[in-house]
């Protein structure tokens, strides 16, 4: 597949250069409205995300201050963390809808593919309350592109070589749209073949390790993802639209780097579709939205006991989920007058969880089914020109329906075929509050204070995790208080800041402990229960600065600290949580509008993994460089060279990641 794509794009150069006086573009600019101009947080340049080759939302985090990256673990998964909060704290929203795990709230970072996308947004602590339950963390918010001339095409494919300059991987991107006064059109289609990864040179196998020096085992995976959006504009402030998202994914196996005794897992199948219908009626004074959407997961992992299992195709344990999602939202907002401006939302959404199990001797199934309501206002008032007072509140509710299960170790042991649990209904107050004072022009100072609750997902109540856990349908939301004291400003027209400080604790926190088997009483079992507190705290700098029209720089930096108020379980350490993080970058124009030099620079500090404070990651940093040449106002070409040093570093313990990554990509647009 890879070499069949790479002829594409040699006959993709061929075609751009012998193309006849192609016209001016227009780039694509983000439509911002009022709605958008209060959505606050840390925006990721569309511009810098295409200079750097970014293709999905993982690779697209790196320069967030606050966040942490996490990569290489026992599924193949990527995840991340803001400010102490893994991503199961922090919904993934594209256009209103979560795509995260109805069962356990997880995403998968690395999969999801953005080159279908316009803008994304994090927020932290002081988020939107239009979105839903959940959302302690913060939100991820991803707005799908729409066309914006009377006609776009746009392509993009990109190789990648190893550090022994063998060819490793290829990305496709490739979108076709139209705008016309009463209607417009687009689709996208990505496409993203790893071959393999390379370990950096200096790689050192563990004694009896099942890795050796050079290519990544299973490090294989496939990526596709097609996006179709559709909508009509019958009127200047009446726009409704339909798309529809379709992808899926192979993620290989990424075993650990242990010794003989060791357990594989790789997703055969993963598969999400989403349909969703969307109308905005927006006035100078009126802004209406109404979505209705349904989504379904599609599900395979398998666990194998060791390669020879895996080439044998012979796995332990397959598991599949089966999951589906449906829901509407009616958010509206009113501008009351010119220091009064009102905001709410109700949203429904139903997930329904279905689980099959077999190993081989029997098969089991789970189903779960529960919706959730929430209800969020927000009241805006202006009393000076620079100065805005904002406070929101509302309520979050979680009203299980069924639960009903046959995999389960302690059903087998009540001699029953199936069992339900009934749980009870659970409701939630939610609030925050903000101060934003522009003290003096582009310089403003602002407040917040947040209240934001987190329902323990399906997986922390009923999971039994391979018969080793005992199930809770009576664990309680958890809390989380956040205050963040922060500045934005501008200097001499070329330097920018955003600093902030916050802290974050939150109680009720979920712990896993140990107790007595009730159907064994010489062995004991995991309960997870809610008995912990803890505490974040940190700093967070933004900075880019325009020395001239041909040299800029920026700088994202995050230092960071908890404290452990309490906990059962006497743990001493947050796992995988760094003290400091930093990604900075210098841009050189030495040709303005035709060549872009860019060196970007990684570090992360060392970081537990474990509970105790027995076991550390080293901490690491990377060089990268990204070239980019604009051949004409249609093409662009680009190379890069990522982890220029070839550093062996990890995210996760006993997860080495790759060394030395070259890349060139070709860009057609119009």
């Amino acid at each position: 597949m890879i070499k069949n794509i790479a002829v594409v794009f040699l006959i993709l150069c061929a075609y751009v250069a012998f193309a006849e006086e192609p016209e001016p573009i227009i780039l694509d600019s983000v439509e911002v409205s009022a709605e958008r101009q209060k959505q606050r947080g840390n925006e990721i340049s569309g511009n810098y995300m295409e200079k750097t080759g970014v293709q999905d939302l993982q690779q697209a985090l790196r320069s967030v201050p606050g966040v942490t990256l996490s990569e290489g673990n026992a599924r193949g998964e990527s995840s991340f963390s803001i400010r102490g909060f893994d991503s199961s704290y922090i919904p993934i929203i594209v256009d209103g809808i979560s795509v995260t795990s109805p069962f356990n709230g997880r995403g998968d970072s690395g999969s999801l593919l953005i080159g279908d996308m316009e803008s994304i947004l994090i927020q932290k602590g002081y988020s939107s309350m239009m979105m839903g339950a959940n959302g302690m963390g913060g939100a991820v918010l991803l707005t799908v592109a729409k066309p914006k001339k009377g006609f776009e095409l746009y392509l993009r494919d990109s190789l990648e070589m190893d550090s022994r300059f063998s060819l490793s991987a290829n990305n496709l991107v490739a979108s076709v749209g139209t705008k016309q006064d009463l209607f417009y059109l687009k689709a996208t289609i990505q496409y993203r073949d790893v071959d393999h990864t390379r370990l950096p040179d200096n790689y050192t196998p563990m004694q009896g390790s099942v890795q050796n020096k050079g290519k990544r085992l299973y490090s294989d995976s496939d990526d596709f993802k097609t996006t179709v959006i559709a909508g009509i504009t019958p009127t200047s402030d009446l726009d409704v639209w339909a798309t529809y998202i379709y992808q899926s994914s192979d993620r290989g196996m990424n075993p650990p780097e242990v010794g003989p005794v060791y357990s594989l897992q790789g997703w055969d199948d993963w598969e999400h579709q989403s349909i969703s219908l969307h109308s905005n009626y927006e006035t100078d004074k009126l802004g209406v939205n109404l979505l209705v959407f349904y989504d379904t997961h599609d599900n395979i992992l398998s666990s194998y006991s060791s390669f020879i299992h895996v080439d044998a195709d012979r796995p332990n344990r397959i598991t599949e989920y089966n999951e589906y999602a449906t829901g509407a939202s009616l958010n509206a907002g009113y501008i009351i007058n010119e220091k009064n401006s009102l905001r709410g939302a109700l949203t429904f959404r139903q997930d329904d969880h279905w689980g099959y199990r077999n190993d081989l001797v029997d098969r089991n199934d789970v189903h779960v089914k529960e919706n959730k309501i929430s209800l969020g206002m927000e009241y805006e008032y202006q009393p000076a020109r620079k100065l805005r007072l904002a406070v929101s509140g509302g309520f979050d509710s979680l009203l299980p329906d069924t639960y009903w299960s046959r995999a389960n170790v302690f059903a087998e042991y009540m001699q029953v075929s199936s069992y339900k649990i009934d749980a009870e209904d659970q409701w939630l107050l939610a609030g925050q509050a903000g101060v934003f004072y522009e003290f003096i022009e582009n310089h403003e100072l602002r407040l917040t204070y947040a209240r934001r609750n987190q329902f323990p997902t399906m997986s922390d109540r009923y999971s039994t995790r391979v018969s080793e856990t005992l199930p809770n349908p009576s664990l309680k939301p958890e809390v989380a208080d956040h205050v963040e004291l922060g500045y934005k400003g501008i200097f001499f027209n070329s330097l920018n800041v955003d600093i902030a400080g916050y802290y974050s604790h939150v109680n009720d926190k979920m712990a896993v402990i140990k107790v007595p088997d009730p159907f064994n009483s010489s062995h004991s079992a995991e309960f997870t229960t809610n008995l912990d507190a803890v505490s974040f705290y940190g700093l967070e700098l933004s900075s880019t600065y325009f020395f001239s029209h041909w040299l800029d720089m920026g700088v994202n930096l995050s230092w960071s600290d908890y404290s452990i108020d309490k906990s059962v379980t006497d743990a001493k350490t947050m796992t995988y949580y760094p003290a400091f993080t930093l990604n900075s970058y210098v841009e050189i124009l030495p040709w303005e509008d035709y060549i872009s030099i860019m060196p970007v620079f990684e570090y992360m500090g060392e970081r537990w993994t474990d509970t105790y404070g027995t076991g550390s990651l080293d901490a690491y940093y990377l060089l990268h460089l990204f070239l980019a040449f604009n051949i004409t106002d249609n093409l662009r070409i680009d190379m890069s060279v990522r982890n220029i040093m070839d550093e062996l570093y990890e995210t996760r313990y006993n997860y080495p990641m790759p060394g030395r990554t070259y890349s060139m990509g070709l860009t057609v647009r119009f």
